[in-house]
């Protein structure tokens, strides 16, 4: 998806460290992260990283090889990650500081970015990006994620404390409602149709963290992973997934395939990253992922190659991450508490 304009100059990719301050200042900031795991941050730098490539270059260069997995495996992590226990009001309350914040705040600014350059027909774009879902468009084309990502989580947590075999008969029922009706269920206000689809994913996840003792060599498991689900896509068995779009590939295949990925990405992360500075990095890196995914849009409507695009939309919106994690800011415009 390549947009066109703004034929203005276009500054050169900024290191997030420089945006952040000194070395000094970085290393301060890593001793105050949050205790989190390095290695499944990796895994979302990785997969953030796809989703702007997704965008930066054409659909044919990314769909096969991107589309598949790039947004399943944060549904999936959502379900590894899971707190078992929790109220559905706390799950509310903590998905809208944590989602709902940022999507408002990303809201806001998408739009007053629009109506300064592109005031043609801001008001039906901004209309569309209100009702949320498949109906936003750009530069509001990633809002539809956080949404989905909220009521996905949300409906999980109403469920988990029915009988194992009955939450998995719901998401499967789930996703065959999806195979059959995806396109409109693409279409509802918000996106919670897309929860149909999304909620396997969390199981997937689920399911994976109630085994994961059980995992000895996840370099080697994981492996078999990735490429049991590369061969899926590469002999096209696999069709590649557009969530978003209501495509939802070939049914049963596809979801194997971009479950595999995502289960092989977990566990050689897991495997190859070890507690010390890279893992701190990591995670450094990955508070302020939200932002990227939310203004990374802003960068399309840039005149400028794709591999400029796919570097700016990264470098930019990482490094206004990274500067709001040391302010006030910092849960409006990323999602995390603030790192002092």
């Amino acid at each position: 998806m390549s947009a066109r304009a703004l034929p203005a100059s276009h500054p050169a990719p900024v290191k997030p460290t420089a945006l952040i301050g000194s070395a000094a200042d970085t290393g301060a900031m890593q001793a105050q992260l949050p205790a989190r795991s390095g290695a499944v941050d990796l895994v979302r730098l990785i997969a953030v990283g796809a989703i702007v490539a997704g965008h930066a270059f054409t659909k044919e260069v990314t769909q096969d090889w991107l589309y598949t997995w790039h947004v399943a495996v944060f549904f999936i992590l959502t379900g590894y990650l899971w707190k078992p226990g929790r109220t559905p009001r706390t799950e509310i309350s903590r998905r809208a500081l944590s989602l709902g914040r940022p999507y408002v705040a990303a809201l806001a600014m998408l739009t007053v970015v629009l109506l300064l350059v592109r005031p043609d027909g801001a008001i039906t774009t901004i209309a569309g990006a209100v009702e949320g879902g498949r109906h936003a468009r750009m530069p509001f084309v990633t809002l539809w994620f956080v949404s989905a990502l909220f009521f996905t989580a949300v409906l999980f947590r109403l469920i988990e404390r029915l009988p194992y075999a009955l939450q998995w008969a719901i998401g499967l029922a789930g996703v065959l409602i999806a195979w059959t009706w995806s396109e409109p269920l693409s279409r509802t206000p918000l996106g919670i149709g897309y929860v149909a689809t999304c909620l396997l994913y969390v199981l997937v996840g689920d399911a994976l963290r109630r085994v994961r003792e059980l995992v000895s060599r996840p370099v080697i498991v994981g492996t078999v992973f990735l490429v049991a689900g590369a061969l899926l896509i590469a002999s096209g068995l696999a069709a590649p997934l557009d969530i978003k779009l209501g495509d939802d590939g070939t049914p049963v295949l596809s979801t194997l395939a971009s479950s595999a990925i995502s289960i092989g990405l977990i566990l050689v992360a897991e495997g190859i990253v070890r507690p010390g500075r890279f893992s701190r990095a990591c995670t450094l890196l990955a508070l302020p992922l939200l932002t990227v995914v939310l203004l990374h849009p802003l960068v399309l409507w840039l005149d400028i190659s794709s591999w400029a695009q796919f570097a700016i939309g990264i470098a930019v919106p990482l490094g206004v991450g990274l500067v709001a994690l040391r302010t006030p800011l910092s849960p409006w415009i990323t999602g995390q508490e603030r790192v002092a």
